[in-house]
């Protein structure tokens, strides 16, 4: 039955009704116009009363196209339903579903392994209004990806293929958070060759898998064990820095954040930024060092700036 197109079924309809309203005409001598009406009330059962009174062969006439015509009507809503559920639940459809949405992103973070580290990450990019492609081979991990509003697409993010269906020569960065190294190396070496520009950052378990990844072409490496190890010990000989540092602080009252400097202080100093914004300038980031904020410091339009302060003051910087 899923089978037959829809244009058959509807070519079938014509058919009928342009065979009831032609035995009308012909059986019963009525004008095109009361012959295509009364085919029209027969099929669809309405149940109004006759155009003009029957004949017995146009009334043999009408009970044949009345079965005709409920036999199609149920044909049809069960075609219908049959599409209609095979939309939801067919795998193939879904997954082309899927993709023709992922191909509409630009700009969107490729977030390959959607383990503990993965889902870490997806929260805080969706949390910072990013758009996120989950990509994992765990068909309940995907499920649940999707179920919090992530794009999916299943898949072994080490095959290039795969990478080209999310999008990545579209894509604006790129984390590798599987937890192999030899698969964040992968996807790492298919990712810079695709999309030489493309900011990639890959999850490794120790310094020798981090040093293999830079080389592979990987714009930073995160060993979250360490990280998870230095914050533990900031927070017991330091916890008021610790937090500090950490995104504990940002919320309406306070937060800290980076961003480009804004087109108009262009060549103005720090303490012009500060007096208008309000906004605490801690540090400057140019020519790849963190340089003290000097009150008179002019800024550049490549320099990053790292700020404090309540979210409407750095709301006017750029990430």
């Amino acid at each position: 039955m899923s089978s037959v197109r829809p244009i058959w079924l509807v070519l079938v309809l014509l058919t009928l009704i342009g065979g009831g309203a032609s035995g009308y005409h012909w059986l019963e001598g009525w004008n095109w116009s009361d012959s295509v009406y009364m085919t029209l009330m027969v099929l669809t059962t309405v149940g109004f009363n006759e155009v003009h009174q029957l004949s017995r062969p146009g009334e043999y006439f009408t009970d044949v196209l009345m079965v005709a015509g409920i036999g199609l009507m149920l044909y049809l809503l069960t075609v219908l339903a049959e599409s209609a559920l095979r939309g939801v639940v067919d795998p193939q459809r879904a997954r082309r579903r899927k993709e023709r949405r992922v191909k509409m992103l630009k700009g969107h973070t490729l977030v390959c392994g959607y383990g503990q580290v993965g889902e870490a990450v997806c929260a805080a990019l969706k949390q910072a209004g990013r758009s996120v492609v989950v990509i994992d081979t765990d068909a309940e991990r995907l499920a649940y990806a999707s179920a919090h509003g992530l794009q999916v697409l299943g898949g072994d993010a080490t095959d290039e293929e795969v990478l080209k269906r999310a999008g990545v020569e579209r894509a604006g960065a790129l984390v590798s958070v599987i937890h192999s190294d030899p698969a964040n190396l992968y996807v790492v070496l298919s990712a810079r060759g695709l999309v030489p520009e493309l900011k990639i950052i890959a999850r490794a378990s120790d310094e020798s898998a981090a040093r293999k990844m830079r080389r592979a072409g990987a714009s930073e490496v995160v060993n979250p064990y360490q990280l998870s190890g230095n914050r533990i010990a900031r927070l017991m000989i330091a916890p008021h820095l610790a937090r500090f540092l950490s995104s504990d602080l940002d919320s309406s009252h306070f937060t800290v954040r980076e961003g480009a400097v804004p087109s108009g202080y262009v060549g103005k100093t720090i303490e012009q930024f500060g007096q208008d914004s309000g906004a605490l300038v801690v540090a400057i980031w140019r020519d790849n060092q963190a340089l003290r904020a000097r009150p008179q410091e002019v800024l550049l339009s490549t320099d990053t700036l790292l700020l404090a302060g309540t979210a409407a003051e750095v709301a006017g910087v750029g990430s």
